[in-house]
């Protein structure tokens, strides 16, 4: 772990759906991580310099560093989004503990939103490295307009049967032949057996972890079996 944060550049700007984008970044030298694990940014705003925690959504492998984000309007995400290419920013880490170890083969991820970036470092780090992880990650939406990451998702989903994807949506149109309303412990036990071998993770703002925290509780699954990683920030 760094002592001060390394400068490195930025790189760009990936639109993602409505209210939500991907932000890359050059690696910085120190800037090795495990999926599922997260780092902090620095940036000038116009109340100061600040610093905000963001999951990695992107592998291992990959060329930069990734998160994504909801485009709130505040001080933080406005300087982030008036960022160009080459300008410095600040960078430290990686921190947390919500990694897939090698004992563990099969995974579910209770997420939404932007909660799905660690899930998506970590399924997208097992597809890179042919890991074989069996994942199952429900993912829970507001509507159709934005699903980060749908397409690739699928994509994973057609070249391996290990790796699904349950999208469950609040408010879908009437042509949603998916999940709808929210993620609960009778949805869950329609896809898995929530005791047949699998590692739950939990990621995402407080409300969402609280509200997945009542499915685990429902579920009655062992308290070794269940990682977390509620995002920082948020009020």
């Amino acid at each position: 772990m760094q002592a001060r944060p390394e400068k490195v550049a930025f790189v760009e700007r990936i639109p993602v759906c409505e209210g939500t984008a991907s932000f890359a970044f050059e690696r910085p030298a120190a800037g090795g991580f495990s999926a599922g694990q997260h780092f902090a940014l620095t940036l000038e705003t116009a109340e100061g310099e600040q610093t905000k925690h963001f999951s990695h959504c992107d592998a291992p492998a990959d060329e930069h560093a990734l998160l994504t984000t909801r485009l709130t309007g505040s001080p933080f995400k406005t300087a982030l989004e008036a960022l160009d290419p080459g300008d410095p920013v600040g960078v430290e880490g990686p921190f947390g503990a919500l990694t897939v170890g090698e004992q563990v083969k099969k995974a579910v991820f209770l997420v939404g939103g932007v909660g799905i970036t660690p899930a998506r470092s970590i399924v997208r780090d097992s597809v890179q490295r042919h890991t074989g992880l069996t994942s199952l990650v429900f993912d829970g939406n507001l509507d159709e307009r934005c699903i980060p990451f749908l397409e690739e998702f699928r994509g994973y989903e057609a070249d391996d049967p290990r790796i699904r994807f349950v999208h469950v949506l609040e408010r879908p149109s009437a042509a949603w032949t998916g999940e709808r309303g929210y993620i609960t412990a009778e949805l869950v036990t329609r896809h898995c057996d929530p005791l047949d071998g699998w590692h739950w993770y939990i990621a995402g703002p407080p409300a969402m972890t609280k509200a997945m925290e009542r499915v685990i509780v429902a579920l009655e699954l062992p308290a070794d079996r269940v990682s977390r990683e509620p995002f920082s920030g948020y009020g």
